[in-house]
């Protein structure tokens, strides 16, 4: 009865239903049993009260495998992968010095990879499926979900393609949860046909399959068959959400198509019923601020009937950035900076348009209040495949094995660039990269 009704407050809002309920367990000498104990850090973990579920942990005196794959969820789903990741080399040590008869296993491997994953770790997660491969501990639907998330990230598509192969050996592939991670795999790797022959394969198809396919689409550019795939969707039966919307928007920004974007957004609310959010909003001011209609754009942010955030007021700051619209520029400028934002993209955008015009002073500006503020830039990323390894390469990290030899490489590019008579500016050397 206890663990069942500490499984009801785990998906309750308020942690106070767990904390009364652990004070009748202890009260009523219920605190020695270990299925109690291990739904009271399920409890704690879940609404992210970690000291009180590692204090419960501690209390167990003869953990079982539940009790350490509590611990290692509640860390790893509260964004703590350092320390999920230490309870799971606690885990396994305590088993390698046979101080416990338990090894991690998939539920415990499977937390630790997805946590990685989700706080952007990619190759990290990447590294422990191997390391979990080796351990001889077969992945489940959960483990390969989360690590095809990771190769349509990173673009690592021959890995995405090894865990296909994985999927279909173990008979998970027709599982609508890895089917789904493959049609985005496929999709944003850029590999169409492959990522098509999931999506027709698939049984049960829902709407995650049919964004994915759009959304893949949609960031290669080809708005056109972004479009044929929605209305296939529609005439199947499917009814769009707000992602369907979002990522149909963006395609139509991307590929320029304005009359189709402002079709598809009025068709939100007078068809479907679906009231647009800021980030339609965003979307539509994208669309017509990458057309040119600056005015109409502009008119289009006064006009919203909520509040518009950051990534409105930067996809317009964008567009005056596109058309060297200067005046613009200026209204945006004092929404942007009265934002109570933690995301520097448009604050360094609204920086660099200011240097490109001319106004040293605006511009340096604009990057102290950033700094005052406390705001950091993230530094850009690149990755690259090269058999079967991920390469990460940061804008200034210099520190990389094989740089100096890229470095000859693109030295060598260059020069060649300059003999074709090609523009060969400064932006290949050295100083670019570390000054990034």
């Amino acid at each position: 009865m206890l663990p069942a009704t500490l499984s009801v407050c785990t998906d309750m809002t308020d942690v106070d239903w767990g904390k009364e309920i652990h004070g009748f367990v202890v009260k009523g000498g219920y605190d020695d049993y270990l299925y109690v104990k291990n739904a009271l850090i399920g409890t704690y973990g879940k609404r992210q009260h970690l000291g009180d579920a590692h204090k419960v942990f501690l209390d167990i005196k003869n953990k079982n495998l539940v009790s350490w794959n509590a611990l290692i969820s509640s860390y790893a789903e509260s964004g703590l992968c350092e320390e999920a990741y230490a309870a799971f080399l606690q885990m396994e040590k305590s088993c390698k010095d046979g101080l416990s008869p338990m090894r991690p296993n998939v539920i415990s491997w499977s937390a630790v990879i997805n946590g990685f994953a989700s706080k952007g770790f990619g190759e990290k997660s990447l590294e422990l499926f191997r390391q979990m491969q080796l351990a001889k501990v077969m992945a489940n639907c959960v483990t390969i979900s989360s690590l095809l998330s990771v190769c349509a990230e990173l673009a690592a598509l021959n890995v995405g393609r090894e865990l296909h192969g994985h999927a279909i050996r173990n008979l998970v592939g027709d599982n609508i949860l890895v089917g789904n991670g493959l049609i985005n795999m496929y999709m944003k790797c850029g590999s169409f046909k492959e990522g098509h022959l999931v999506f027709d394969n698939l049984k049960g198809r829902d709407l995650i399959s049919w964004n994915s396919l759009i959304g893949g689409y949609g960031m290669h550019g080809l708005g056109d068959n972004a479009l044929i795939r929605f209305d296939e969707m529609i005439r199947a039966g499917m009814k769009p959400d707000n992602v369907s919307f979002v990522a149909i928007l963006s395609v139509c920004s991307h590929a320029g198509l304005v009359a189709a974007g402002r079709n598809i957004f009025y068709q939100m609310t007078r068809k479907f019923r679906i009231e647009p959010n800021v980030e339609h909003y965003a979307c539509m001011v994208d669309l017509l601020g990458r057309a040119g209609l600056l005015k109409e754009a502009t008119d289009f942010v006064r006009n919203m009937p909520i509040e518009p955030n950051e990534y409105v007021w930067g996809a317009l700051l964008n567009s005056c950035r596109m058309y060297k619209d200067m005046d613009i520029v200026q209204e945006t400028a004092s929404q942007i900076l009265t934002l109570k934002s933690k995301i520097t993209g448009s604050i360094m955008l609204l920086s660099n348009i200011y240097a490109a015009n001319g106004r040293w002073d605006d511009s340096a500006k604009v990057r102290v209040s950033a700094r005052t503020k406390g705001l950091k830039k993230i530094p850009g990323q690149s990755w690259i495949e090269v058999r079967k390894k991920v390469y990460t390469f940061s804008a200034g990290n210099s520190v990389h094995l094989g740089l100096d030899e890229v470095y000859v490489i693109l030295e060598e590019l260059a020069l060649h660039m300059a003999s074709d008579n090609h523009k060969g500016d400064s932006w290949f050397s050295q100083e670019f990269v570390y000054d990034q």
